[in-house]
C-alpha cells in the first residue's frame, strides 16, 4: 500500500419593511394607505451529489467548481474524505489555492463553503493532513493543530488525528498509535490500525506484528494481519524448493 495514496451559505439579511406611512403635504397630513409587501426569503442552499463530487476528487478529475461545490458539504464525516481525497489533486493549484484559502478561513473569498464545519475538528484536521503533506516544508502549524486534538472526547476526532499521523510518519506518534490500536474504541482502533499501515518502515510494522500476535484470534487480531500482508508483504513468502528434474530413462 502506498501511504501517499488515501483510503465540504451566504447569510442573507432581510431589512425590515415599513408598512404603513404618513405623508405630510403643504402642513396636511394624509394617511397613507396600507401596501402589503411580502418579506423575502432565505434562498435555499443548493444541494449536491457529493459522492459523485469525492469520487471525481479521488480520481483527479474533478475541476475547480467542483471542489468548491464539494466544500459546501454540512456533513463532518463526508466533507472530511473529500478534504482527505484533495492530495490527489495536490498538483491542480486553483484546488491547492482553495485549501490554503479554507485553512486561513477566507470567508470572504470563498463565500458559499461549509465554513461551520471547516472552521473546525474534524475537517480542519483533515486540511491539516492534506496540506501537510502537499507542502512538505514549514508544515508545524499543521502538525502542531493535529496533535492537539489527540485527547479530544469524540472519537471521530480521535480517529481523525490517527489517520492523519499516519501519513506524517513522524516516528514520535508511534506510541500514541499503538495505544489507540489497542484502545476500548473499535472505530479508533481500526483508524490507528489503519494508520499504521501506511504509516511505512520497520518500526510501525513491528508494532503491528506484536499487536497481531496479542489479538490473534479476534477481529481486530485478523485486521492488524491483512494490513501487514498488504502493507509491509508480511510475513515475507517462504521459499520453496527447487524442484528437481528427473533425467528421462
Amino acid at each position: 500500500m502506498n501511504r501517499n495514496y488515501a483510503i465540504a451559505l451566504i447569510g442573507i439579511a432581510v431589512s425590515a419593511v415599513v408598512l404603513g406611512a404618513v405623508l405630510a403635504i403643504i402642513g396636511e397630513r394624509r394617511a397613507a394607505a396600507p401596501v402589503s409587501i411580502e418579506t423575502p426569503q432565505p434562498k435555499e442552499k443548493p444541494r449536491y451529489d457529493y459522492d459523485k463530487l469525492r469520487q471525481r476528487i479521488t480520481y483527479g478529475r474533478a475541476t475547480l467548481a467542483d471542489a468548491r461545490r464539494a466544500m459546501t458539504d454540512p456533513d463532518p464525516v463526508s466533507l472530511s474524505n473529500s478534504i482527505h481525497a484533495f492530495y490527489i489533486m495536490r498538483r491542480h493549484r486553483p484546488v491547492v489555492h482553495l485549501l490554503n484559502g479554507m485553512w486561513a478561513l477566507n470567508e470572504e473569498k470563498y463565500p458559499e463553503l461549509a465554513w461551520d464545519q471547516i472552521a473546525k475538528p474534524p475537517a480542519r484536521i483533515a486540511l491539516a493532513s492534506t496540506l501537510n503533506r502537499i507542502r512538505i516544508v514549514k508544515t508545524e502549524p499543521y502538525q502542531q493543530y493535529i496533535r492537539l486534538h489527540k485527547n479530544a472526547a469524540h472519537e471521530f476526532i480521535r480517529a481523525q488525528v490517527s489517520v492523519a499521523l499516519g501519513f506524517n510518519g513522524d516516528a514520535v506518534d508511534l506510541p500514541y498509535l499503538k495505544a489507540m490500536s489497542s484502545g476500548d474504541n473499535h472505530y479508533v482502533a481500526q483508524s490507528a490500525i489503519t494508520a499504521l499501515s501506511v504509516f511505512g518502515g520497520e518500526r510501525a510494522r513491528d508494532i503491528l506484528i506484536e499487536l497481531a500476535e496479542k489479538y490473534r484470534g479476534t477481529p481486530r487480531g485478523d485486521l492488524m494481519t491483512e494490513m501487514l500482508r498488504s502493507a509491509y508483504r508480511w510475513p515475507p513468502p517462504q521459499e520453496r524448493p527447487i524442484p528437481v528434474t528427473k533425467d528421462k530413462a
